[in-house]
């Protein structure tokens, strides 16, 4: 049966001639997500299934001028186990992807290939190089690209025009991306900060504390800013502390007076409902929402958003996402209650001094944030400065007695 089809495509191309070719639609490597192997080269793999009608896009990089296409086709296999083949290398059955409810063959199709959208030899004989693209896909929705003059003593001389595929491509996700995003329903919130008929959770993962801690937010209105609902929460709790802009924020820090969690030294970032987001002051919130901030060390890796950026190129973005799990934080003590697990500070950001509300002869220790005692002195009045002038930039621990704050250095 594949001499009788190996006939047909030599006829048929005898009859087509040089003359009938369509362009092959391939993908640009900076929309490519998933990389297998190492190197400083690298090209495409594409696979078309005819049906349904889906092309998918891995990457490969390599170091050498070339690599057999056998020994890319054989990388990818080993190192995504959604994909497989059945066959030899040489001489391929079946082509087959499966991932959750998604599952395409190419069988009972014929397997063909082409390179960069020409005519290709065997998998184990034919190499490519850098910036090239191998694409695999079956016979039946494949059309004729690229021809050669095939010069055969046996069968007689004939066109042989490579297999090209119109289908748009999207590239594959890295396995186990998107991670899912833990959360909280709106019904466990035992701490609610605001008025109106919409609601909207806000939720903190501090990636050293055993959970996420989640608010309730409630407005009027069809939506407010990231930034308004962080301000407001902050504002109401004061346990919680915020560092640096709403734009570009540089901490947040919870003391209850009995546990301390600070982002820093990572990076804040954050998502919506698990999904990209934009700066705190110009992303939205809708009613129903839950807004996730994070240190970026513990995140994983998200949904992702292409970005066309004519500055730096386009490229993927992937949302931040958590799986620590979500706990409502109780409402706050009164505020006679909580000053008094609170260190007083100020000015806080500070530059050159501090001055820390203290009780005589109280013990004022300063702590880095890895516990290393920095400075210490014992308090002659109810006021006691500190120098700290000479220390780097960064986030510190001061504590009197059995009081704590977190002061800025700048």
């Amino acid at each position: 049966m594949k001499k009788v089809l190996f006939f047909i495509v030599i006829f048929c191309s005898v009859l087509m001639g040089a003359k009938a070719q369509y362009q092959d639609v391939t993908i640009a490597p900076n929309r490519v997500k998933y990389w297998v192997g190492t190197g400083s080269n690298s090209a495409v793999f594409i696979v078309n299934w005819c049906n349904p009608d889906t092309a998918l896009a891995w990457g490969y990089r390599f170091d050498g001028d070339s690599v057999l296409v056998s020994t890319m086709l054989t990388d990818i296999v080993a190192a995504d186990a959604r994909l497989g083949f059945s066959g030899t290398v040489s001489w391929l059955s079946d082509l087959y992807y499966a991932e959750g409810a998604d599952t395409f063959r190419i069988s009972p199709d014929y397997v063909v290939y082409n390179v960069s959208g020409g005519y290709a030899d065997v998998a184990d004989a034919q190499y490519f190089h850098s910036g090239d693209y191998v694409k695999f896909g079956g016979y039946s929705c494949s059309l004729p690209g690229d021809s050669v003059w095939i010069v055969d003593p046996t069968y007689g001389n004939y066109w042989l025009h490579a297999s090209v595929w119109n289908t748009p491509i999207e590239p594959v996700e890295i396995p186990g991306v998107p991670a899912e995003d833990a959360t909280i329903s709106a019904s466990a919130i035992q701490y609610w900060v605001g008025t109106g008929s919409n609601q909207a959770v806000f939720i903190v993962d501090w990636c050293t504390a055993p959970n996420a801690l989640a608010w309730g937010y409630r407005f009027n209105g069809e939506s407010v800013t990231v930034a308004t609902m962080l301000t407001d929460i902050a504002n109401a709790d004061p346990r919680l502390t915020v560092a640096g802009t709403p734009s570009w924020l540089t901490d947040l820090v919870f003391n209850d007076g009995e546990q301390v969690y600070s982002i820093l030294p990572d990076y804040v970032v954050y998502n919506v409902n698990g999904g990209f987001a934009d700066a705190a002051d110009a992303q939205t919130v809708n009613a129903g929402d839950y807004v996730k901030f994070g240190g970026y060390g513990c995140a994983q890796m998200g949904s992702s958003v292409w970005v066309e950026d004519p500055s730096y190129g386009d490229y993927w973005m992937y949302a931040s996402v958590w799986s620590t799990p979500v706990v409502a934080v109780t409402p706050p003590t009164g505020v006679a209650d909580y000053e008094q697990t609170v260190l007083s500070v100020y000015p806080n950001p500070c530059t050159g001094s501090i001055r820390i509300q203290t009780e005589a002869n109280e013990t004022v220790v300063l702590y880095n944030l890895q516990g290393a005692e920095v400075l210490r002195t014992v308090a002659q009045d109810d006021i006691t400065t500190l120098d700290v002038n000479e220390l780097p930039a960064g986030v510190y621990f001061v504590k009197s007695g059995a009081r704590t704050a977190k002061i800025v250095k700048r």
